[in-house]
């Protein structure tokens, strides 16, 4: 196998999760000296310059503008799937691939089987929604479900294989040589917050955090907004402006640094929680979407995360209240640390590569000897 050809978007409505655990696993190919390409439709420019910064390329197959936004992911594409497929088409013609992987809400086996009737090559798919059929010969769902086995009945085949839960979680490498223990910090020195919601910036949240953020002392923040408009930007800079407990940026190529340094964070349902859990760093979460209602309430139906509730229903008086009732050195973070740390080793991208590649060798080998 020469070239893994990935099929992921990236825009505000999409959010940069999907894109960044596809990076994850190129990195993880590029370590064998197999090349990646990303398939993209273009939305906003700057977004896609989040794959040529990890030193890949990408090849637009078509571009999307939309007016409004559905919170139904079958309309993100901003295009029929069977427009997508063709172009996607197209594409791999002049760009040839020797193998798959679809990480996008929006697709499913309507866009699989065509490309597969047109291009003979193996499918990875990448989900979480248990929402649509797939076409596909290998399923990644990295999040943490119950009765995970039956997961995807009657949604992909008997021979497909499905890699289920935080085992492989798709996570750069920095997040493995990072899990040793924690220095002891200075009683007097202030406990340190990290709060992010994501890549991509929602002037919602940060009008109920960043006042939240201002009233309590008790602790540092380090904020990081995610992409907003300049204005948006400014915005939260004027709410924190004289707060000097409080740091503020809009992003930062740190993240994994800011995890291992921080003692606790406040933060969405996103795939940033694998991230956190490997680390060891307890968190109370929102949803700010409904595809992380059931996972957040899972997780916190097994005690593994504080919920602060939805998007919708928060405000600043209740998340001052928590923050002024929060005792992180407590025996319950204590537990919960090791127990975040066990459900997530940090080895996922490499179980995941590994599964990946044994499906090519056993696709090309089906192939030759159907010629034989």
């Amino acid at each position: 196998m020469r070239t893994i050809g990935f099929r992921v978007d990236v825009a505000e409505h999409i959010g940069t999760g999907h894109l960044q655990r596809c990076l994850t696993l190129a990195r993880e190919f590029r370590k064998i000296s197999i090349s990646s390409i990303f398939f993209v439709r273009e939305y906003d420019k700057e977004l896609l310059s989040l794959i040529t910064i990890s030193g890949f390329i990408y090849h637009v197959i078509g571009y999307s503008s939309l007016e409004s936004i559905s919170e139904d992911h079958s309309y993100w594409l901003g295009v029929s799937q069977e427009q997508d497929a063709q172009e996607f088409i197209y594409a791999v013609s002049e760009q040839p691939i020797d193998m798959m992987i679809i990480d996008h809400y929006s697709l499913d086996s309507v866009w699989e089987d065509m490309v597969k009737d047109t291009v003979s090559l193996p499918v990875a798919v990448i989900d979480d929604l248990e929402n649509r059929k797939h076409t596909c010969d290998l399923l990644i769902d990295q999040n943490y479900w119950p009765n995970p086995n039956s997961r995807y009945d009657g949604l992909v085949s008997s021979h497909c294989l499905r890699l289920l839960g935080p085992k492989y979680a798709l996570l750069r490498d920095e997040f493995i040589s990072l899990r040793e223990p924690k220095m002891q910090k200075s009683s007097n020195k202030l406990e340190t917050v990290l709060v992010n919601f994501g890549g991509v910036g929602n002037l919602r949240v940060w009008k109920s955090f960043l006042p939240a953020l201002v009233k309590c002392h008790k602790f540092n923040f380090h904020v990081i907004t995610g992409k907003l408009s300049s204005e948006d930007f400014h915005y939260c800079e004027n709410i924190v402006k004289q707060s000097k407990h409080i740091f503020l940026e809009e992003k930062t190529d740190q993240m994994s640094y800011l995890m291992k340094s921080s003692d606790f964070a406040l933060g969405a349902c996103g795939s940033t929680v694998w991230e956190r859990f490997c680390l060891g760093l307890n968190s109370a979460l929102i949803d700010v979407a409904d595809n992380q209602k059931d996972l957040v309430s899972y997780l916190h139906e097994r005690n593994l995360i504080d919920y602060l509730g939805s998007l919708d229903n928060i405000t600043v008086n209740s998340i001052s209240k928590y923050l002024t009732d929060l005792s992180m050195n407590s025996l319950k973070y204590q537990k919960r640390r090791k127990e975040i740390m066990q459900l997530v080793d940090g080895m996922g991208a490499d179980r995941v590569a590994k599964n990946i590649m044994l499906i090519h060798s056993n696709k090309y080998n089906e192939k030759v000897l159907g010629t034989i």
